[in-house]
């Protein structure tokens, strides 16, 4: 249900369902990290509409975890180097936090 293109030989790491929310737009679907970039994938309205965002992992400036309701540790901020905020609600934050560092690492 959730997909999306591939570049050539690029390999998906880690996925999860999410939420997102950016620009006041605010969706649920998967998010996706692969060795090259972090991937969100919903649909907007009905599964007609699909909504993607990707974020290169050398263009992610930083990337924080945060709390939902001052209180629940179970979301991301990533901010681009267009200053571009992201926020995603993800199961397992610490993983994913430990894990997009990791292949930023790689990446760099």
């Amino acid at each position: 249900m959730y997909t999306f293109p591939l570049e050539p030989d690029e390999l998906i790491i880690k996925k999860c369902l999410a939420s997102y929310s950016s620009s006041g737009d605010n969706l649920t679907g998967a998010l996706y990290l692969t060795d090259r970039r972090l991937v969100f994938v919903g649909y907007v309205l009905n599964i007609n509409n699909k909504y993607m965002d990707d974020v290169t992992l050398s263009h992610i400036k930083e990337i924080l975890p945060e709390k939902t309701f001052f209180l629940i540790p179970n979301a991301l901020k990533v901010v681009t180097i267009t200053d571009k905020v992201i926020k995603l609600v993800v199961k397992d934050r610490n993983e994913w936090l430990s894990a997009v560092y990791r292949q930023m690492e790689l990446v760099n």
